[in-house]
């Protein structure tokens, strides 16, 4: 046997044990987590919702989620006492408030036993993973390098967030599932497909669909975006006359659902009243660690994420935009994750950069792409959460744990690489040619 031979054999090995170890992970991690959590995870809540807006009752009321708990999953202890004290939303964040839209779309599982449900989402998320995947490999054409495509895969079966997004059975796993797909159909010129995909994704979780309606807007993909709008605009109706019918007044729990959500000390809060603040991946964790002032952290986070907004805005625009589609969504993506809550599965958004640096690791951005597979390494762990439980078993590190210096930056790791994530694709697309980024064969949205 040849050393070239031997060389293809032993990188093989390497690539296979990879892939085998990121897979059982990925298997151990998420689905079998769900499968086991069937009495209490985050789809519970928009489950509920969306049957007590089909009986055409207030889907943002404490006192109908636990009226309309299923019947084949275990009735948890705290529903009754932190329902009589008030404080279901500020300790458990149920009710949700996710948008009616939401719940309209959830509604035909919404109609079958919880325990159905249940095995249903499963099989759906895990549906919208593998949509994620195949329709990025495609994109990026990474399948004429199977090097670069075995390598992509462990990376994206490895990638913590949708481990918790799929134990967790979030709505985001199955989000950003529809917008791959719709980026790909796009690509394929279905219009009508892609925009009817982007809207679902907008329905159920507005703030991971939104930006990418708004980089369709930009590059004047005028039918996607119509039939998304659309459609929004659609079901948002149907959702609001269902409950108008019933003579429902939701509005006032709703906001309130909002509010009492980031309420000092709930479960979006990023300061050290939330013991959990550091499952959260938003700029306002290391801003506030270091600064301790929560109006200043708001208005610090807003104004970099704008910053970096209006930077991007520029860079594509500039010579009327060029041929790197995939890196700009990649840039907003990631800019989009900084300014408002965001826990750790939302970073399931790190698919698209992730792709995007094997696309142009052979090409003259290629330092930049190393630098964007080094700053999403740390993703391939549960990080914050992960040394948020261990800190709570140990007192080795004493003060230091404790210390602004600690909680703001290693405690806040990932939401700094995600800020330093921003500013390197920010960079790639400075120095971005307006052709087609080599390994990337065809352009993500062609121009209409």
């Amino acid at each position: 046997m040849d050393k070239t031979m031997q060389r293809n054999v032993g990188r093989a090995l390497v690539l296979g044990i990879l892939l085998l170890l990121a897979s059982t992970e990925f298997l151990l991690r998420g689905p079998v987590r769900f499968a086991q959590s069937r009495d209490f995870n985050d789809f519970m809540s928009p489950y509920i919702q969306s049957s007590a807006w089909i009986r055409g009752t207030d889907p943002y009321s404490s006192a109908n989620l636990v009226l309309f708990w299923p019947l084949d999953a275990k009735r948890s202890d705290f529903l009754a006492k932190d329902l009589a004290d008030g404080s279901l939303v500020y300790k458990r964040g149920i009710p949700t408030a996710y948008p009616l839209t939401c719940f309209l779309i959830l509604a035909p599982l919404a109609v079958v036993p919880w325990h159905i449900a249940h095995a249903l989402w499963l099989a759906i998320d895990l549906l919208a993973y593998s949509v994620t995947i195949v329709s990025l490999l495609s994109l990026a054409d990474l399948r004429r390098s199977p090097l670069l495509m075995y390598l992509f895969l462990a990376f994206a079966l490895a990638l913590a967030p949708f481990h918790t997004g799929l134990a967790a059975g979030s709505i985001v796993v199955v989000a950003v599932g529809l917008i791959a797909g719709a980026i790909w159909s796009a690509e394929r010129q279905h219009a009508t497909l892609a925009g009817v995909l982007l809207a679902l994704a907008v329905g159920l979780k507005p703030q991971v669909g939104l930006p990418f309606l708004f980089y369709f807007l930009l590059r004047r993909r005028w039918r996607h975006s119509v039939v998304a709008i659309g459609l929004v605009a659609i079901l948002f109706a149907v959702a609001v006359i269902r409950l108008s019918v019933s003579g429902v007044s939701w509005v006032p729990s709703y906001l309130y659902d909002s509010k009492v959500l980031f309420a000092p000390g709930s479960l979006g809060d990023f300061t050290e009243l939330d013991p959990m603040r550091f499952g959260l991946v938003n700029l306002q964790i290391p801003i506030y660690a270091i600064f301790g002032h929560r109006q200043m952290t708001n208005i610090a986070a807003a104004l970099v994420a704008l910053t970096m907004g209006l930077v991007w805005l520029f860079l594509i625009n500039r010579r009327g935009g060029g041929r790197n589609e995939l890196l700009e969504l990649s840039a907003i993506a990631v800019i989009s994750l900084l300014p408002v809550y965001h826990r750790l599965y939302d970073a399931s958004l790190l698919i698209f950069p992730l792709v995007w640096s094997f696309t142009a690791l052979s090409g003259h951005l290629r330092g930049l792409a190393k630098a964007t597979l080094l700053l999403i390494l740390p993703f391939l762990v549960p990080g914050g959460s992960a040394l948020e439980q261990l800190r709570g078993h140990t007192n080795r590190f004493g003060a230091l744990q404790y210390s602004r210096w600690w909680t703001g930056t290693v405690m806040s790791h990932q939401a700094w690489c995600l800020f330093f994530l921003g500013l390197i694709l920010l960079q790639a697309l400075r120095f971005a040619d307006h052709t087609v980024t080599r390994g990337l064969h065809r352009a993500v949205l062609p121009s209409p």
